[in-house]
């Protein structure tokens, strides 16, 4: 099981509910939806469900009862009706479902066809993102995304467009978005009879013509696998009409004589990326009334397993829904971990998924205008940072602010906390995690400090209550309970990673087990340096217990006796709220505002004696720093009382809610209060432009040439390549080791013997 089918909700299918807050239409439909229905009376309300609470509202749905022989269609497709004036409904006598679908096609009134079964349903953004990706992208013909099978069958189906394979083997969904002169010109779908996979037929007849597609990289589609199955099941599993299905496909499947490439995101064509940010052709009224709520707008990097993730959605999850309406971009490639949480609480944009880099500040300003959006919070977009004044400049009077949860030197001359002072006459407020970055920004980067204010991220009392947590919810460590009774258990918990010091870990507690053998270390987390770590540990481990990546944590506090965070760069650890709530003690590292949140009363302090600045990959660990939290842990271990005192600090003003409360009061404040930036000092448009190409030449990556409407690439492997690229380089670690060896001269040195082709050609295999 890989990570995105691991955390993935398969319960989220998006229309089980119709939500309360409907969007404003206003003006004549853009997209005509197809459905074709058949005897589907149970699956039918939530198809329509998922059609209605779409987040674009410009579009008329057309179904067409094919003459079904359900008791009550009729009367079930007028309730459905009822729902909504742009649904309309044709009865009809039975056909099959591939004239039916040719029928409703027929009656539609848009230039865009979007196709849809009636037993499935679509992501409440599917619309918006296959407009979008069409409109930026006029020379394709269809975009579809990728697909979520459940029901009967739950799994994820996420294939990379190859011409080669679509010709043996469909991976295209139905459900796609099509332009009507493309399919009209190939025949629509009746150029095939009912025994033949039409949707796929009909693929393959645009692709002879020299038609391609979009593939957005995101789980927009939901397939419902039945158990029972469905027709394409019944032809499969009758012989002739298989072969005969099979054979109609082949002759098709031969026609195609040229490479045909899809757009594939992210993303198999090159941005122009010195283009100046402009403004999307878009004259319609918003879809919301001013006033009617706060609306708020996120520009977020990725939703994956981390501490500022966390804070993000601990913020978004605890707005009062009634008060708020939040919308959400990211900015950074990941896979499918977190989304669906963010999910239950705003509507989602992943910019990568579907559209180019040129395109994003575009869409952007669309949301903005489109939404009524009155208050933008950034926090860790790269790109955030370099859209804002461009964005500020388009729309004065919205609110914008930035949230930073720590400082690296060793990256960009202190990362996002400088990135927010370039951009300081921008904001109107930024928030910081920990005051000691509020004054490293006012003392190292002079940065005025008078629109800057800490807050805390906190934590979840309610739910790190060591009292309300069974360890024996946990089978992993329930197969570990003999080793760890009756030893003092150490707790090692993050992403296993340089800055994290996993290695220098592993030393002190061989210290540790020299002074005292009745030690246990637990281990749980992933990471580039896991293998090395277990490698390092190899000599003591029976005394160390690597479990690896847990989704709840909260049982390993409760074992643990203390937490140990000896980091080189931090903000104010998540797992140090976490361990305090559950009353577990932390030895820390002096490191951002660790600190103001851990004392002698409940843990340690120790100052760091390498640094990131003087040895981030650095394995010659001071003996005397090794002895520092050495004795730090001793001191922990030997007092029960600090346990006491550890939750009573949390309470005292470190919780997730009085985080979400405080946030609440400045949101109202700035929506009843407007920008307080005078519009003059935002005004060089011309700059701010400047800057966005300046930061798309700066971070070219991930991408490939297109070269006279035909795509240069020529094989799989090296899109796979790319994407493997693109995620390596999302890691800070990656990006100084690569800093290094550039500034070593090895580059040059694996160059020149060719060892960086050796180790691709491994990747690659």
């Amino acid at each position: 099981m890989n990570e995105e089918e691991k955390y993935f909700d398969y319960s989220m299918m998006p229309g089980t509910k119709l939500n309360k807050n409907l969007s404003i239409n206003s003006g004549e439909p853009i997209i005509s939806i197809i459905t074709g229905y058949y005897n589907c009376k149970k699956y039918i309300r939530e198809t329509a469900n998922s059609i209605i609470n779409q987040t674009f509202p410009y579009w008329e749905w057309i179904i067409v009862n094919d003459g079904s022989t359900e008791e009550g269609t009729k009367e079930t497709l007028e309730e459905i009706a009822q729902l909504d004036n742009r649904i309309k409904i044709y009865n009809e006598k039975n056909r099959g479902r591939i004239k039916t679908r040719d029928f409703a096609i027929s009656k539609a009134k848009c230039d865009l066809l979007f196709i849809i079964d009636s037993d499935d349903a679509i992501d409440r953004t599917m619309l918006e993102c296959c407009y979008w990706t069409l409109q930026t992208n006029p020379r394709a013909s269809w975009v579809y995304a990728d697909l979520v099978n459940f029901d009967g069958q739950e799994f994820l189906w996420k294939k990379i467009f190859d011409i080669n394979i679509e010709k043996k083997e469909n991976i295209i969904p139905v459900c796609s978005l099509i332009r009507k002169e493309a399919l009209l010109d190939v025949g629509g779908y009746s150029a095939v009879d009912d025994d033949v996979h039409e949707d796929w037929h009909l693929w393959l007849r645009m692709l002879e013509k020299g038609y391609f597609p979009i593939r957005m990289n995101y789980y927009g589609f939901w397939y419902r696998k039945k158990k029972e199955g469905g027709i394409l099941d019944s032809i499969n599993k009758d012989k002739k009409r298989d072969e005969h299905a099979r054979s109609e496909i082949a002759k098709q499947a031969n026609k195609i004589k040229k490479e045909i490439f899809a757009i594939q995101f992210p993303t198999t064509t090159k941005s122009n990326y010195d283009s100046y940010p402009y403004v999307f052709d878009w004259n319609r009224q918003p879809i919301n009334k001013k006033g009617e709520k706060i609306r708020l707008l996120f520009i977020l990097p990725w939703f994956v397993v981390g501490g500022a993730d966390k804070f993000n959605l601990d913020l978004i999850s605890r707005l009062d829904q009634n008060k708020f309406d939040i919308t959400i971009v990211t900015t950074e490639t990941s896979d499918y971990i977190w989304r669906q949480k963010f999910e239950k609480y705003a509507e989602v944009f992943d910019l990568t998924s579907f559209l180019h880099r040129q395109d994003w500040p575009g869409f952007i300003h669309y949301l903005i205008k489109s939404r009524n959006i009155d208050i933008v919070m950034q926090s860790n977009s790269y790109f955030g940072f370099y859209a804002i004044p461009w964005l500020k400049s388009e729309f004065p009077k919205v609110v914008f602010i930035d949230y930073l949860h720590s400082e690296n030197k060793s990256w960009r001359n202190g990362e996002y906390p400088r990135d927010s002072t370039a951009i300081d006459g921008f904001l109107d407020k930024t928030y910081t995690c920990t005051k000691a970055l509020k004054e490293s920004m006012k003392n190292n980067m002079q940065r005025s400090v008078d629109n800057v204010e800490t807050v805390y991220i906190g934590v979840d009392e309610e739910q790190f209550d060591r009292n309300k947590v069974e360890i024996s919810n946990n089978s992993d460590l329930m197969k570990a309970k003999d080793k760890l009774k009756g030893k003092k258990v150490i707790l090692f918990l993050c992403r296993i990673s340089e800055e994290k010091r996993p290695i220098f870990m592993i030393q002190v507690f061989k210290k540790l087990l020299e002074k005292d053998k009745n030690l246990m270390l637990m281990v749980v987390g992933d990471g580039p340096q896991l293998n090395e770590m277990k490698s390092v540990a190899s000599a003591i481990k029976e005394n160390v217990i690597f479990f690896g990546m847990q989704s709840n944590t909260k049982p390993f506090y409760k074992v643990a006796d203390v937490s140990v965070i000896c980091s080189l760069v931090e903000g104010l650890t998540l797992t140090t709220y976490e361990s305090l709530a559950m009353g577990t003690p932390v030895v820390t590292a002096d490191v951002g505002g660790q600190k103001e949140l851990v004392d002698n009363t409940c843990g340690r302090v120790v100052k760091n004696m390498q640094t990131a600045e003087n040895g981030y990959f650095n394995r010659k660990y001071s003996n005397e720093e090794i002895s520092r939290y050495v004795k730090a842990i001793q001191e922990v271990l030997s007092d029960d009382k600090l346990k006491e005192n550890c939750r009573k600090k949390i309470l005292n003003g470190y919780t997730v809610n009085n985080m979400a409360n405080i946030f609440t009061r400045e949101f109202e404040k700035f929506a009843r209060e407007g920008s307080q930036i005078n519009e003059l000092s935002v005004i060089n448009r011309d700059l701010y432009k400047q800057y966005l190409v300046m930061y798309n030449q700066l971070d070219i990556r991930n991408y490939f040439p297109q070269e006279g409407g035909k795509y240069s690439y020529n094989n799989l492997k090296q899109y796979k390549l790319s994407q493997l690229k693109g995620r390596l380089w999302q890691n800070p670690i990656w990006r100084a080791l690569i800093k290094f060896l550039k500034i070593t001269g090895l580059m040059g040195i694996i160059q020149k013997t060719k060892l960086k082709q050796k180790i691709r050609n491994i990747i690659l295999k």
